[in-house]
């Protein structure tokens, strides 16, 4: 494999996370492989496809970039080819005789292809070695890019006779996203291979300015030597943004939808040739982009979803070097994409899941939390954090409360539970809360019980989530553990600032931070989800969360105006979930 890696790309050592997903590859397990954009993606099934002897097939959506990636192939001396609807009669033909022939190491397809028995029956009679699906994320109804075409191609490509291998890849799916591919691809949970999508060369940065008019023209005068691209929400203001920066002697090109192919063609091409450096584009245009050297990213308005974001975001500096991301968001953006999110003729659950991701969006313009560590969390929740220091958060928060004192006690509180207790239950003991589930475990004979007693539930968040995301304070699968680093604190060595957060009156300890989970409820609970998930054929995590769940087995609701009450349940899942959840609750709680 390392020769491979050297006589064809140049390379000395693979990246993090490669060498793992082609071994996985190789040894006959389907692999999902998440690593962020400008990652190596294409690497996990390039290199494998060279050492095996036969064909590899990738499939694609983005039929802009399979010309591009041919090329690059060509120009290493790989036989490889694509099959899109770009190729003349004539050219069709000569591809298919070299497939059929055995003449092509890698075949480049839109899903779309295996509609066609044609080409089925043509493949049927190759040397199938391995199928990778690129931008896999578009496989999932909860990714930001579902493609039902790219769901749909799934079971032509499982009813081929072949023993292929198969990998799976995308630069962006949360943990929802990847139980879902995984599921649909018959993938184990061991066999996905995700890296950080921390990428130290970009900064990002929020700007809640009503001037973004005025920040573009002076941005984009001072940054006319370099590349970057502008994305704005609808191709108004795509087209509105383009004259006013023709008028102003800018050079640009614009991209969305509703222009004529070859006029998106040939705007493509001038910007990828460096013609032109500067695109103005809806979110039409990005994924099928391969150039390196954009060095900035700006969004004039808020995108619908973290994962959008991320994706467009990460077109900027693909070459590792310094680069940077910038959100121009002001709240009229919201309303545009409650709009676009509500006129969807997408169904209840994905609107009321859109929302959710709306709202998560939304956050993180808001948050005065470290930009780069909120994106990694909302990705990997287990992933340890840091603040990068570069951001927009980083560098202009006010964080004149020095919370050292409180950082020494939650962490004394976290090492004495034992590192093996989830949030809540860590906040119901500094605040001294008294409920039966505590005193059983005897969490209120230590010495830590109480010890934030004149907190409230909100301002414990918000000091829990300054030492996660300062990296003093680690997270699996929910359960909180202190950071070795944390010593310093404890030592009195390090100091800890956040932004003042104290501004409520005191809260009385009898509220309760939220009731006790019944763990024999909730293992009932996920038992009802599982039994569910299969007469539905969909993922257990798809119908309802763990986090919903505890939420049901501590407030123990028993009709649809209580469940209603809980974050996460819409009016889709009310209608068609809750009625046997409820009936579960019920049951338990009749008196044996």
């Amino acid at each position: 494999m390392q020769n491979i890696l050297k006589e064809y790309f140049g390379y000395q050592q693979f990246r993090d996370g490669q060498k793992e997903i082609i071994d996985k590859v190789i040894n006959h397990r389907p692999t999902l492989g998440v690593m962020p954009t400008g990652g190596g993606k294409s690497i996990c099934y390039q290199v494998p496809g060279l050492y095996l002897d036969g064909l590899t097939i990738v499939i694609s959506p983005l039929i802009s970039l399979m010309k591009d990636q041919v090329d690059s192939l060509k120009s290493m001396g790989i036989k490889a080819e694509f099959l899109n609807s770009t190729l003349t009669s004539k050219e069709k033909k000569r591809v298919e005789h070299e497939l059929v022939s055995g003449q092509l190491d890698f075949l480049y397809i839109a899903p779309e292809r295996f509609n066609q028995p044609q080409f089925i029956q043509m493949i049927n009679k190759c040397n199938v070695q391995l199928i990778a699906f690129d931008e896999a994320h578009c496989i999932s109804k909860w990714g930001h890019d579902f493609r039902p075409s790219y769901q749909e191609v799934i079971k032509h490509v499982m009813s081929l006779p072949h023993h292929f291998r198969l990998v799976a890849l995308t630069a962006t799916a949360t943990k929802e996203v990847q139980a879902d591919i995984s599921q649909k691809l018959g993938i184990a949970e061991n066999d996905v291979v995700e890296t950080s999508i921390k990428r130290e060369n970009l900064t990002f940065k929020v700007n809640n300015t009503y001037q973004r008019l005025n920040f573009v023209k002076d941005y984009v005068k001072s940054n006319i030597k370099h590349s970057g691209i502008i994305y704005c929400s609808t191709r108004k203001q795509v087209e509105q943004l383009s004259e006013t920066l023709d008028d102003l002697d800018i050079q640009n090109v614009m991209y969305h939808a509703g222009l004529p192919k070859d006029e998106r063609e040939r705007a493509q091409r001038k910007f990828i040739e460096d013609d032109i450096k500067l695109a103005i584009a809806t979110n039409a245009f990005g994924m099928g982009i391969d150039k390196s050297n954009v060095r900035f990213v700006i969004h004039y308005n808020m995108p619908q979803d973290i994962e959008s974001y991320y994706q467009e975001a990460g077109r900027a500096g693909r070459d590792q070097l310094d680069s940077e991301c910038i959100l121009l968001f002001s709240d009229r953006d919201i309303d545009l994409q409650k709009f676009f999110i509500s006129s969807s003729p997408a169904d209840d659950e994905y609107k009321e899941k859109q929302g959710e991701k709306l709202r998560q969006m939304i956050q993180y313009t808001k948050t005065t939390k470290c930009l780069e560590a909120m994106m990694i969390h909302y990705f990997n929740p287990d992933e340890k954090l840091e603040e990068c220091g570069r951001c927009s958060s980083c560098i202009q928060s006010e964080k004149s409360y020095n919370m050292t004192t409180e950082a020494q006690k939650i962490l004394s509180c976290v090492a004495r539970l034992k590192q093996k207790e989830k949030r809540n239950m860590i906040i119901q003991v500094l605040r001294g809360e008294q409920t039966p589930q505590i005193s059983s475990l005897g969490y209120n004979e230590l010495s830590t019980y109480g010890i934030l007693k004149d907190y409230t539930t909100n301002e414990c968040h918000h000091l829990l989530d300054e030492l996660r995301y300062k990296g003093y304070l680690n997270e699996h699968k929910e359960i909180l553990s202190v950071d070795q680093d944390a010593m310093e604190v404890l030592r009195g060595n390090v100091e800890i600032m956040t932004t003042p957060f104290k501004s409520k009156p005191k809260e009385i300890v009898d509220i309760q931070t939220i009731a006790d989970v019944d763990r024999a409820l909730f293992e009932r609970l996920i038992e009802v989800r599982k039994d569910l998930s299969k007469e539905l054929e969909v993922s257990p995590l798809s119908i309802f969360s763990d986090q919903i769940l505890e939420q049901f087995a501590k407030r123990l609701p028993e009709s649809k105006k209580e469940m209603i009450l809980i974050d996460g349940i819409g009016s889709y899942k009310l209608k068609h979930y809750c009625p046997i959840f409820i009936d579960t609750i019920k049951s338990y709680k009749q008196p044996i």
